[in-house]
């Protein structure tokens, strides 16, 4: 067999091109660069006035320079007040973010530390979860069910909304649909053989094996009871006597109805980039007038100071844009005044040469 190419314009290499150069002159890049610096510099402008246009207030209440309510332990519980005073008239809602400083959620080994399927509500065994969950995946000789590093480090401090105390005293702290709908969706479910049922039991007593069996559940139930709704319910953890769930690792800020499905532990699940980050914790509707005052409660649990981190709250409207970004407009800016400097030069000096 002949390993002569085809007679053809392809393996030939007869194809017609296209030369650019007698487009790309001197003339049109100066005339693409200030049509470049004419559409950046005005969008720059209006970003910056978008920025402007979104109010926000921050507080450190934990590290650097501020010890109105620092902690040298986890879970330490202590409690401290902050008070914002809105300092123009604004539409809402406005949302409450807590920012957390030199904490690397980007690290390589923190962000692999977890288990997508035990997330998923897979029943998993130690051997299951040992390699992806490194090195964090068991309390002594209990399998930690979530997993992994992301999980175990979840910001446990507990912000609250003294109505009472703020102006107007109707305003009220949503922490409903702050995750992802998607996340909420597919990502995170409690774990296979989870059950409740709403019951009147107390939770300092011990449901009896006959008292699960007739509510409907597998002996081995527990008692919880909602502190905000005074409700009661009986629940099931499989394995629970050689697995430590969410709600045993964070017991005052994680229901064991909820589980990992709670939305504050999901908005911490996604971790950021960036070592200074804020995570959406509620949002308060209603619109708001010059000195108007927020007060918000802290329960301080998360300690910051052994790797010298810094607590802020913030509070924030949203622009066209989401939240204040003062960045994002000087560089639209800056590179549109770059681009239209550079296209004159380029368009007087083929003029005058």
């Amino acid at each position: 067999m002949s390993k002569k190419p085809l007679d053809t314009d392809f393996y030939q290499q007869r194809l017609k091109t296209w030369p650019p150069k007698q487009y790309y002159t001197t003339f049109t890049f100066s005339i693409l660069s200030i049509a470049l610096g004419l559409i950046f510099i005005p969008t720059g402008s209006k970003l910056l006035s978008v920025a402007d246009n979104v109010y926000e207030s921050k507080y450190i209440y934990d590290g650097g320079s501020s010890n109105n309510c620092s902690i040298t332990q986890s879970n330490q519980g202590v409690n401290c007040e902050v008070t914002f005073t809105i300092r123009k008239s604004i539409t809402g809602p406005i949302y409450l973010y807590y920012e957390l400083q030199n904490f690397y959620q980007n690290h390589r080994r923190y962000i692999l530390s977890k288990s997508i399927t035990q997330l998923q509500g897979q029943v998993l065994s130690q051997g299951d979860v040992e390699l992806s969950c490194n090195p964090l995946y068991l309390n002594g000789t209990t399998l930690l069910n979530p997993c992994g590093l992301i999980a175990n480090s979840f910001f446990n401090d507990v912000f609250t909304l003294n109505s009472a105390a703020s102006i107007p005293s109707t305003v009220t702290l949503d922490e409903t649909n702050i995750a992802l709908p998607s996340d909420k969706a597919s990502l995170f479910a409690q774990v296979q053989g989870f059950s409740s049922v709403s019951a009147n039991c107390s939770a300092s007593v011990t449901p009896t094996n006959s008292q699960c069996t007739n509510a409907g559940l597998s002996t081995g139930c527990k008692c919880y009871k909602n502190s905000a709704t005074g409700q009661s319910y009986y629940f099931y953890y499989p394995n629970d006597d050689n697995t430590q769930y969410l709600y045993e690792t964070y017991p005052n800020q994680i229901s064991p109805l909820l589980g990992v499905t709670d939305e504050h532990f999901i908005v911490w699940m996604r971790t950021s980039s960036l070592p200074t980050f804020r995570k959406l914790y509620g949002k308060i509707d209603g619109n708001f007038n010059d000195g108007d005052q927020l007060v918000f409660g802290i329960q301080a649990n998360y300690e910051v100071a052994s790797f010298d981190g810094i607590k802020g709250l913030v509070i924030s409207t949203l622009g066209a844009s989401a939240g204040r970004n003062k960045s994002m407009g000087p560089a639209y800016i800056t590179t549109g005044a770059i681009s239209l400097a550079f296209g004159l030069i380029m368009m007087l000096k083929e003029l005058l040469l």
